[in-house]
């Protein structure tokens, strides 16, 4: 049975606190997007701004070259996950051991022109793959549905991997990512540009719970 997390990818303060306001009353886990501007053309607001729901577990995003040099910052946000590029160019092993010893999982990202081959000898290494259908660091967006052959490829190779789907997902491409096998949806646009964003939610909630 897989899950929802919904995306909180906000450009100022006045954004994100929209964000967290339309799905804290239902969420059970988030997803931060947390972007440079020089990894991917959008930045977000900063560590600085960033905060979660109590109670709820935030997976952290860092669309960023180098993340390393925010590690202090990462870990005082105390996020169940900490989630980078496999396209960054950064010591990703140093990074993961310092993480874990504050006890926060570690994941990896890979963007659509990333192959599983490509990313095959860090995939063993993580505890969560992000599968990117849409545009980085973007709202919406078209949906890659080639993107989702790499989950089978991405779990043959690390069958405990937790493995989430991110970008362009909507009812349609929810159904179709589960289908895949995915055990995370991380939802945004959908969510947020609903009339009612908790009925959008368990919507998707329920395809992701096998229910629809």
């Amino acid at each position: 049975m897989a899950s929802v997390a919904p995306t909180i990818n906000a450009t100022t303060p006045e954004d994100y606190a929209r964000r967290i306001d339309n799905v804290k009353p239902f969420a059970s886990r988030i997803h931060v997007d947390v972007g440079d501007g020089v990894f991917t053309d959008v930045k977000t607001v900063g560590l600085a701004q960033v905060y979660d729901i109590d109670g709820v577990p935030m997976d952290l995003h860092l669309m960023m070259t180098h993340p390393e040099g925010q590690i202090e910052n990462i870990i005082a946000l105390q996020p169940s996950l900490v989630i980078v590029h496999f396209e960054a160019p950064f010591d990703r092993d140093s990074f993961f051991r310092e993480l874990r010893s504050m006890e926060i999982r570690v994941g990896l990202a890979i963007n659509v022109e990333t192959t599983i081959e490509q990313a095959k000898d860090a995939i063993p290494n993580v505890d969560h793959l992000v599968v990117f259908t849409g545009r980085l660091g973007h709202n919406g967006g078209e949906f890659r549905v080639d993107c989702l052959e790499k989950i089978a490829a991405a779990r043959a190779i690390n069958p405990g991997l937790e493995i989430a789907v991110d970008g362009g997902l909507n009812q349609e491409t929810s159904r179709l990512a589960i289908e895949a096998g995915a055990d995370l949806l991380d939802v945004g646009s959908f969510i947020h540009d609903a009339a009612d964003p908790e009925i959008a939610y368990v919507a998707v909630e329920a395809i992701a719970q096998g229910a629809s």
